[in-house]
């Protein structure tokens, strides 16, 4: 059930209709009925997935809480933290580590005859279950939320669909005192949600889905295309992930705002960023805070010299890129951010003390093109296919220039709008337009663009590329 695709919108007419019903002490209940509805409708059989895990998180607090020996307490901690990981480790990773790191294939194939046995379809969503109640566990042992701590609540914050199957990831404060407030229904800020909805509705199936149509056969294994195509491809991504979460994202915060429920921005404008350490704090930023709070400064951050500063990059960005996917080509992604973020920090002082300043569109633009390169190990299945589309361009023939602009008119036609108008999307700016102007040309302006999004799609979506991870 796509946020772009119909069955979506009967799901969320109906809810809503009960949104506008239900007494506002019983909305958790329809949060966690509808959010189960929502999450089923992909794979009924993983649907207790989420309630395993919530009931994990909330059992192992409940314990942590009441022992009053700190050294209890860390342990408790900690225990409640494995098992949390547990399945993900095993559905995520256990065929990666015994078949790619360990090489283990043949003693697996010798000793259960199948060697794929360890290879698990992944349950939707569950790398941003597993992180949402990480951030509850942790906040919850270092006192930073101290709030609602009944298990109806930490259900409807682990299960509130607009951001269950692809984030923002969400901090217990920042969700679950929200999720109890006895708000009118009606108060709801209908005008910013679904003008936010559209703009995401519009980023996914006109931008991301479009483009991807040149990209994806680009990066398929074997695939052989003129230099012209793999330039287009590169850039192409860029713009296509971009487009497909931040869209992804846009669409959630809108269905939220009319269910009463404020979620945080996700993204600021990645691509006017000057720096890769620019680049993170503007791009899936929850993530980003994530990865800062409860892996980086734990190692130690910034605090114990400039050397382990670096090391700490490294393992947080490796890890970060594992959590991708368990492949290689997510892990080299990492590496090559970590690196980025590495050596950004090593310099900035030096390049101060001597006085040297790289003009801003420049580092823009270098900045643009190093996260542009990253991309290709990110969008690849596998290392061969990265390193071939990364020097295809230098190798490839060119052939004739007339040719490929008019087979990719419109997608050239969609990068270059991308790229002019790519400043200017914050959703500040969305709320302040709302503010003056009429809503007449407002809801003219909304139905043309769900026209637009609709007539270029005919009706179709491509699953969102954050459901993988």
């Amino acid at each position: 059930m796509l946020f772009s695709e119909p069955p979506f919108f009967v799901f969320f007419v109906g809810y809503f209709a009960l949104q506008l019903i239900v007494p506002p002490r019983y909305r958790i209940w329809l949060i966690i009925v509808g959010s189960t509805v929502f999450y089923s409708w992909w794979r009924l059989d993983y649907v207790w997935l989420p309630f395993a895990l919530t009931t994990i998180v909330w059992t192992g607090v409940w314990s942590m809480t009441r022992a009053s020996d700190p050294r209890q307490r860390k342990l408790r901690l900690i225990a409640t933290i494995c098992v949390l990981f547990a399945p993900l480790a095993i559905v995520k990773y256990a065929y990666f580590l015994t078949h790619d790191v360990l090489g283990l294939v043949p003693v697996i194939a010798a000793a259960t005859g199948d060697a794929s046995v360890l290879k698990f379809a992944l349950p939707l969503g569950i790398s941003f279950v597993t992180f949402t109640l990480t951030a509850y566990v942790v906040d919850t042992y270092t006192r930073r939320y101290q709030g609602d701590s009944r298990f109806s609540t930490l259900l409807g914050y682990v299960l509130f669909f607009p951001h269950l199957i692809a984030g923002p990831i969400l901090r217990p404060n920042e969700l679950m005192s929200q999720l109890r407030a006895k708000r009118r229904a009606m108060d709801a800020r209908f005008a910013l949600g679904i003008a936010l909805f559209t703009l995401g509705l519009v980023k996914k199936l006109v931008f991301a889905d479009t483009i991807g149509e040149v990209v994806d056969p680009v990066f398929k294994p074997g695939a052989v295309a003129s230099g012209w195509e793999y330039l287009l491809a590169c850039y192409g991504f860029s713009m296509q992930i971009y487009c497909d979460f931040s869209g992804y994202t846009d669409m959630a915060i809108g269905l939220a705002y009319l269910l009463r429920i404020r979620l945080p921005t996700n993204f600021l404008r990645p691509y006017i960023s000057a720096s890769p350490v620019e680049f993170w704090r503007r791009w899936h930023i929850t993530l980003s805070h994530w990865l800062r709070d409860y892996l980086y400064i734990p190692l130690g951050g910034n605090r114990l010299g400039q050397a382990r500063q670096a090391a700490n990059l490294m393992i947080t960005m490796v890890l970060g890129g594992l959590w991708h996917g368990a492949n290689w080509s997510f892990l080299l992604w990492g590496f090559i951010h970590g690196t980025g973020l590495t050596l950004s920090h090593l310099a900035k002082g030096p390049m101060q003390r001597a006085g040297i300043a790289v003009p801003h569109w420049l580092a823009v633009v270098l900045t643009f093109h190093f996260v542009s390169i990253a991309w290709i190990y990110f969008r690849a299945p596998d290392l061969a296919v990265a390193h071939h589309v990364l020097v295809a361009p230098f190798t490839a023939s060119w052939g004739n220039v007339g040719d490929f602009v008019s087979r990719n008119l419109f997608a050239l036609l969609l990068l270059a709008i991308f790229l002019l108008t790519h400043r200017y999307d914050r959703h500040a700016r969305l709320r302040l337009a709302l503010r003056s102007a009429n809503m007449g040309v407002v809801s003219a302006i909304i139905i043309c663009l769900w026209i637009l999004a609709i007539t270029v799609r005919q009706g179709s979506s491509a699953k969102f590329i954050y459901f993988d991870f």
